[in-house]
């Protein structure tokens, strides 16, 4: 019932050109960061993902509406431009095949930049990164039950999706909160036990081929770290390592300087103060994180919240941009968001 009244709401408002209104007397500098990962039609819970009818409506949206900026010009903007009404970036996180072959060709029918925030291990090594691997593994092993008994997991049953989907959300919650050396024992385990080597790989990693592609296509390429490890579960030397190797393979295959940077998972938990210290050592400029909010010019340049994009309807979308609703819906950083 709630959720249908919201809906109603948020259509009545959309229609009847009451955001628009609003807009109209909304100045100062505020930035309206999108949020997106993985978007097709799948509809695979094991990698969630925004549908592509979903995803042109907003962009046709927030083109209609808005002036769509890059990441860099928009924080550039917060920091020195004139009040004006607000602007949008968009924001592609980790990297996946779908950036390409969905996204890039709706943002050129547009003429709309966007910035793509790359875990470079995948391209560099030719497989998906860990979190993706144990989707895969979770949704396609034929083992009825997991068991981890010296890492605390399990007896868990895996009869149903519900059972699969419940140990995955488990195990990634765990492992976000572990140092690079505990992802990649508990990984490898579950490889092993699981018998990850005769599941069929179905999804492939973005190539360094296609990374250029979507730069050369207007597509600002950012730092993401290389293997998506949590920055404030690693050492000073670890989390320097890999913030370094993505921010010099975007340098190296791409030809580009990375000016901005999104930390993975993103919340106020997972970096630190010293995250912080390495990214402006290393010349980055621009950080976004996954906390929800608008970027102002008060904002840290190195913390900018962003918008999550994951509603289903285009007027919760309108309405969640014009500050009518709630910035992000319960659960959108779960331990399986991203």
């Amino acid at each position: 019932m709630i959720r249908r009244l919201k809906h109603a709401v948020a259509w009545c408002l959309h229609s009847t050109g009451l955001i628009g209104l609003r807009e109209s007397h909304r100045h100062g500098r505020i930035g309206l960061i999108l949020m997106y990962h993985r978007v097709n039609d799948d509809a695979d819970p094991f990698f969630p993902s925004l549908d592509v009818a979903s995803f042109e409506t907003q962009l046709d949206h927030v083109r209609a509406t808005y002036r769509v900026d890059t990441l860099d010009g928009l924080a550039r903007w917060l920091r020195d431009g004139p009040p004006g009404p607000p602007r949008v970036a968009l924001t592609i996180d980790d990297g996946y095949a779908d950036t390409h072959a969905v996204v890039l060709p709706r943002l050129r029918e547009r003429g709309l930049p966007a910035t793509l925030f790359l875990a470079t291990a995948p391209p560099e090594e030719g497989r998906l990164l860990w979190l993706d691997r144990l989707r895969a593994l979770l949704k396609l092993t034929p083992a009825p039950v997991l068991e981890l008994p010296a890492q605390g997991f399990g007896p868990w049953p895996l009869a149903s999706t519900e059972d699969r989907l419940s140990a995955l959300g488990r195990i990634a919650g765990r492992l976000k909160r572990a140092g690079a050396g505990e992802v990649d024992d508990v990984t490898g385990e579950l490889w092993r036990r699981l018998d990850g080597d005769a599941i069929p790989s179905t999804r492939a990693p973005l190539s360094w081929e296609q990374v250029q592609e979507l730069a050369a296509g207007g597509v600002e390429i950012g730092g993401h770290t290389h293997r998506h490890y949590v920055l404030s579960h690693l050492g000073r030397d670890a989390a320097r390592q890999e913030i370094a190797t993505s921010l010099d393979l975007v340098r190296e295959r791409v030809g580009r300087v990375a000016s901005g940077f999104a930390c993975p998972n993103g919340t106020a938990d997972d970096y630190t103060p010293e995250t912080l210290d390495l990214l402006r050592e290393m010349g980055v400029e621009w950080a976004c994180t996954t906390s929800p909010g608008f970027a102002t010019e008060s904002s840290a340049p190195l913390e900018l919240p962003r918008i999550y994009t994951s509603m289903d309807s285009l007027s919760l979308f309108a309405c969640r941009l014009a500050g009518l609703t709630r910035l992000r819906e319960k659960g959108g950083a779960g331990p399986l968001a991203g």
